[in-house]
């Protein structure tokens, strides 16, 4: 027996475009926005047109009737902005996390001077680089295990055949098969703190921030991963403090021994991290060049502080290589 499950009566497109019509937003090319109902959904989007609803951001009441004005080109501009947000956002982080990988192998490997220090129970704690016995639950140890055995890729068949009575590749080898989240697993399970100070000597933020930070990065990682909106979002996952960027930092205005949870703070200190992988990428600059060509977006929704262009990280010209004007010109397309 077929059983037809419903909480809500589903719209057509003209339906939906009917709505927003009678809640106040003008549209003056129906036939965009019909093809962006079809090929984005009326859903996702609404997550974008609720910034110009009359009672944003206050969820109850919701009359879902719009400000005086709003236009379907307020919204679309907004949701273009946001996906190239987002792709200098993860373009930043990919930059970050291979180069903590990179970092956690090499350290260890040269300082212990193995192949395989990810294996000893002297360097980590054995719940982690140990397989599971009785426990059902499966450790970091057991996750590295089954995605080396079940990669496609050239080099993890070479390392399996060449090397038959290993259970990991070299830890170089093995940093390839960690998410962000697993390898951040990989350095709390690090019994000494002298070695994962030594893995983040090259930043000017100590380790425990910085473990802190690529916590939330990985949260605002997987937002990008998703496609989710993240320009005007608050995010759950907030760093702890970080000493000498105190002053660069927006902190809340409700409690002010707190970071704001906007995402003008994952900028800055991204940018701190950035210096020390590659000091030529211009990522403060990008996102400033993309803020001040999209007329629709107020920063200040991002958590920009009034002043944001008036501070140094802001105020500091970023020339543009032959290369750096080409992927700049790229990203615009998209």
């Amino acid at each position: 027996m077929t059983v037809s499950i419903s909480i809500k009566r589903p719209t057509t497109i003209e339906e939906q475009i009917k709505q927003l019509k009678e809640r106040g937003m003008y549209i003056s090319d129906e036939y965009d926005l019909r093809r962006w109902l079809n090929t984005v959904g009326y859903y996702r989007l609404s997550g974008y047109w609720w910034m110009y609803e009359e009672h944003y951001p206050n969820c109850a009441p919701r009359t879902h009737t719009f400000v005086e004005g709003t236009t379907w080109t307020q919204v679309k501009q907004t949701y273009i902005f946001d996906q190239k947000f987002r792709r200098l956002i993860s373009i930043g982080i990919e930059k970050i996390e291979i180069a903590v990988k990179a970092l956690w192998a090499q350290y260890l490997a040269t300082h212990y001077n193995t192949s395989h220090p990810h294996e000893d129970t002297n360097i980590f704690k054995s719940e982690i680089c140990s397989p599971s016995q009785e426990s059902s639950t499966e450790t970091a140890f057991d996750k590295l295990v089954r995605s080396y055995q079940k990669s496609n890729e050239t080099f993890a068949k070479h390392y399996r055949e060449k090397y038959k009575d290993f259970s990991t590749p070299p830890i170089w080898v093995s940093a390839l098969f960690l998410t962000l989240g697993e390898l951040l697993n990989w350095i709390h399970g690090i019994k000494s703190k002298s070695d994962k100070r030594a893995i983040f000597s090259i930043f000017s933020i100590d380790y425990r921030p910085m473990l802190s930070i690529l916590n939330h990065l990985r949260w605002v990682r997987n937002v990008c991963a998703h496609n989710g909106r993240l320009w005007n979002k608050r995010t759950p996952l907030l760093f702890m403090p970080v000493r000498g960027l105190q002053d660069r930092l927006i902190f809340s205005s409700l409690d002010t021994s707190k970071l704001d949870s906007k995402i003008y703070n994952t900028i800055i200190v991204m940018s701190e991290i950035l210096k020390s992988i590659d000091p030529e990428y211009p990522f403060v600059y990008f996102i400033k060049e993309l803020i001040l060509h999209s007329k629709h977006v107020n920063p200040k929704m991002m958590g920009f502080p009034n002043d944001w262009l008036e501070r140094k990280e802001w105020m500091v010209p970023v020339p543009l290589p032959k290369q750096v004007q080409n992927n700049k010109r790229k990203l615009e397309k998209v």
